[in-house]
């Protein structure tokens, strides 16, 4: 016989998630996965990405179905105030409160902080406010591809549609705040371990845009002040006249990213068959690549000059050179190479690729989950690996009121408090009919 898997770190820890869509509900996934118990609370019609993001049954899809794992759902119309005596019981089971509603309506609902913690004073409460609490759009509500544009992170994509930029995929704002979220959530939890006492833990869309894009979005005085009034005046015309992203984009990148035309260390290249990409982003990498390829940049040469015509001209050039080059050989030729030189690269697989990858599979990153309604699907494994409490997936994503009944009797409610809960429409599937 097998020995049973340790638990996860996780383990015993009790969350209640009142949220919809993707970032917070990929924060309930993230701590389930580390064995937190986590009871999804759904609204009478579910989660509104049920029967959006490619639906595959009525009442489920594939977006759901990703970001839901590991956990147990209940329908619980929490805008009723016959619902109050369920909230009341789950913030007493609670160590971990998820929201993502609006400001206005925590209070409106008896789910602000200061009531939940009148119930609880250990609970730790996440709130998620997707563009912050102050501020112009102050508690609007916000995804992921507004605060792309509002961050300035959709200049990172070079594909447009109609003068227009397209939204970046996939929802990497809504992803890096979920992973924010489930950190917010253990650090207060190791701090309730200290103290004793709850917090509140704030995150926003926002906020995460500006760190996972702190690269481009910065400003230093040194080197970027004297750009500023140039690159608004230019940018300020181009508006005026109703300018193209494309031109637009190339306004910002004239200013700001200087020398970004002549990148050949750290891109991906056009093969003869396919596509590479290599990532030096050292002098001795740099070095490496060079020896490889064979290929002379002038920028080490003494006395080079970097924005003058003249160096601009070279390196378009160095550049066409570089790209010609690597349309002589195979993607699997080119990353033997690399790879036996040092230089570090891979191929570029389109999303059904990855499914197939050795590399992916073999460390576990991808896996197969069962669901009992459409079967097979191919996902992430758990991002973290922990060898004395190690993570796992615990089961498919739950269907729409799976668990009301088992967490309702967990809870403490009688059989004829829940048939009453249930026949008042304040449990269950909205339109159902009950027993």
């Amino acid at each position: 016989m097998s020995e049973p898997m340790p638990p996860g770190a996780l383990e015993g820890v009790r969350v209640v998630e009142f949220a919809q869509a993707l970032a917070i509900p990929f924060a309930g996934l993230l701590l389930a996965d580390m064995g937190a118990d986590v009871i999804k609370v759904e609204p009478p019609a579910g989660d509104g990405i049920r029967s959006t993001m490619e639906p595959i049954l009525p009442g489920e899809s594939k977006g759901f179905t990703l970001v839901n794992r590991g956990k147990r759902s209940i329908c619980l119309d929490v805008t009723r105030p016959e619902a109050r005596p369920v909230v009341e019981a789950l913030v007493r089971w609670a160590d971990v409160a998820m929201l993502s509603m609006k400001p206005a309506d925590l209070p409106r609902y008896g789910l602000a902080y200061e009531d939940f913690a009148a119930i609880n004073p250990r609970i730790v409460f996440l709130e998620h406010v997707p563009l912050g609490k102050l501020g112009p759009f102050g508690g609007d509500p916000g995804y992921d591809v507004v605060v792309q544009a509002m961050s300035g992170t959709s200049v990172l994509t070079a594909r447009e549609r109609d003068g227009a930029p397209m939204n970046i995929r996939p929802a990497f704002n809504d992803m890096g705040t979920g992973a924010f979220s489930a950190l917010g959530v253990v650090a207060a939890l190791r701090h309730r371990d200290l103290t004793g006492q709850g917090q509140r833990v704030e995150t926003s869309l926002l906020s995460t845009a500006m760190a996972l894009g702190h690269q481009l979005l910065s400003w230093f005085g040194a080197t970027d002040a004297q750009k500023d009034e140039p690159y608004r005046a230019e940018m300020a015309q181009a508006r005026r006249r109703g300018a193209a992203f494309e031109e637009q984009r190339a306004i910002w990148e004239r200013h700001y990213v200087r020398g970004g035309y002549a990148n050949i260390y750290f891109r991906h290249y056009r093969t003869r068959d396919s596509f590479v990409s290599v990532g030096c982003l050292s002098p001795q990498l740099n070095a490496r690549f060079r020896a490889v390829t064979g290929v002379d940049d002038p920028r080490i040469e003494p006395g080079f000059e970097l924005g003058t015509p003249a160096a601009y001209d070279r390196l378009t050039r160095l550049v066409r050179e570089v790209e010609d080059l690597f349309m002589t050989k195979t993607t699997g030729a080119w990353i033997e190479a690399l790879r036996a030189g040092g230089v570090p690269c891979g191929p570029l697989n389109f999303p059904p690729d990855v499914f197939h990858d050795p590399q992916l599979i073999e460390n576990g990153y991808v896996v197969d989950i069962e669901h009992p309604l459409f079967g097979t699907y191919k996902t992430f494994g758990p991002p973290l690996r922990m060898d004395a409490t190690p993570t796992r997936i615990r089961s498919a994503a739950p269907q729409l009121d799976q668990h009301t009944e088992e967490v309702l009797g967990e809870l403490g409610f009688g059989e004829s408090e829940r048939r009453q809960l249930r026949s008042a429409g304040i449990t269950g599937v909205e339109g159902a009919t009950s027993a």
